[in-house]
């Protein structure tokens, strides 16, 4: 049973004697416990900005914030019925729906804790300018950037974030004629907020200026999915330093630096512990357990990518194999983990995806890596291997590692993926020929392919 005093005055604003305001309200139970705003903060487990600017007027209380103040202060349910009336007055408003488009997020979602944290600090910047936070999560095909993004939309709306909605577009790159046009993409996010067809502008500056008018004042979240270029995102950015946006791409989005200040987020493949562990959350304990061994080995053979790994484990449930041990044997040969396929989700179809937007000369330098042997590859040698200049070189291998068709070491060295080295090769194959594979083994001059110390491998992907 409650002892706390009794609060009638907190009924009135301070000082005025007229109703209080949610914040007025918030901030008398408070001070008549004796708490700061940061010890409050700590006890809702809201940010001390965000429960600032509630007791100013400056942001709206969401539900699940009002509920935490209900417990934390003890005063039964006097504040959530007043956010609820507030939320519902909210969406009342002339011309505004309140969105609510994010996909569902993943069942078994895995690891990237550190970038978890990285996309919470989002939030914080959001508190301290008046600039729109811009995270861009990017990396090669199949690593797990829409996961990502997705379940950290899901974690911060659950928080009380983004209580005017969420917006989700898929931009469709980055085949080239497949991307989304922004005209298109705008006329599709103006209706969803409310606004009437016949009267979405025809010209696509109108439209970016009618959603930042839409979207001024309101915390709303946009995720921008598998982005081709920075062009396409320019239009569709919200002017409210209360929104965020979180895109994905497979490109690291040059220009995009001149529009905002994106925090960039490069992933790499999966850790082996979590790699193993996203294979059992998908098959179940008594499956892995049957062999540890071939759970790690699976593991590998699936270069630790979560679209690999998911692929693997859903073909191990719905083959109904025992244990990971069958599959891990029939992906001993590289060429067969290209063929992972479960419904119309093919991974060499994934990594078709970025290929296909290479131009040619960058598509035969990716081939070429396909064919030289072994993880690093040296500028220098490749160059001589390939038959074109240094700087050529040194530019189109750049150009891969922007698209994460391959991964950065230093200046001079770069790293390709096992799967992706696999998928060159077989491209090789079929386009080049033996005599062209030949050629190149001839060509090179130094060992290219020296194994890369595991501590390095072990950098790549921390």
């Amino acid at each position: 049973m409650s002892t706390r005093p009794p609060c009638r005055e907190v009924e009135e604003a301070p000082d005025s004697g007229a109703p209080a305001t949610f914040g007025q309200l918030l901030r008398a139970h408070r001070k008549q416990r004796g708490l700061s705003l940061a010890q409050l903060a700590t006890r809702v487990h809201f940010n001390r900005g965000h429960v600032s600017k509630i007791e100013t007027g400056k942001r709206p209380p969401s539900v699940s914030f009002a509920e935490a103040c209900d417990r934390a202060l003890d005063v039964g349910h006097t504040f959530a019925p007043i956010a609820s009336a507030l939320e519902a007055a909210a969406r009342q408003q002339q011309g505004w729906v309140q969105p609510g488009q994010l996909p569902p997020t993943k069942r078994h979602f895995v690891g990237r804790q550190d970038f978890i944290e990285r996309l919470d600090r989002l939030l914080q910047r959001q508190e301290e300018s008046l600039a729109v936070p811009v995270a861009v999560i990017n990396g090669p095909p199949g690593v797990g950037k829409t996961a990502l993004a997705v379940q950290w939309a899901h974690r911060a709306v659950n928080e009380g974030h983004f209580p005017d909605g969420q917006l989700f577009v898929n931009l469709e790159g980055p085949e080239p004629g497949a991307a989304a046009d922004p005209v298109d993409v705008l006329g599709d996010l103006l209706r969803a907020v409310g606004v009437p067809a016949d009267r979405v502008p025809a010209d696509l500056d109108q439209r970016a200026a009618t959603l930042r008018s839409y979207l001024h004042g309101r915390e709303v979240l946009l995720v921008l999915d598998n982005a081709a270029d920075a062009q396409q995102i320019s239009p569709l950015l919200p002017g409210s330093s209360g929104c965020a946006v979180v895109v994905t791409s497979r490109s690291r989005l040059p220009g995009l630096l001149s529009l905002v200040e994106p925090v960039t987020l490069p992933l790499a493949e999966l850790r082996r512990p979590e790699a193993a562990m996203l294979i059992r959350a998908n098959i179940g304990d008594v499956r892995a357990d049957a062999d540890p061994g071939a759970v790690a080995v699976l593991a590998e053979r699936c270069g630790r990518l979560p679209l690999a790994l998911v692929l693997a484990a859903e073909h191990i449930v719905s083959h109904q194999h025992r244990s990971a041990d069958t599959l891990a044997t029939e992906l001993g040969p590289e060429q067969a983990r290209l063929n992972l396929a479960e419904g119309d989700v093919v991974l060499r179809n994934a990594f078709a995806t970025s290929y296909k937007a290479l131009d040619e000369p960058s598509a035969r330098m990716f081939r070429l890596l396909g064919r030289l042997p072994g993880h690093l590859i040296d500028a220098n040698v490749t160059a001589a291997t390939a038959g074109v200049t240094q700087d050529e070189a040194s530019r189109l291998l750049r150009g891969l590692a922007g698209a994460h068709l391959i991964q950065r070491q230093d200046e001079r060295h770069y790293f390709m993926h096992d799967l992706l080295r696999v998928y060159a090769a077989d491209l090789a194959r079929q386009l080049d020929g033996e005599a062209e594979r030949a050629k190149a083994v001839r060509h090179t001059v130094e060992p290219v392919a020296v194994a890369v110390r595991p501590s390095a491998l072990e950098s790549l992907v921390a």
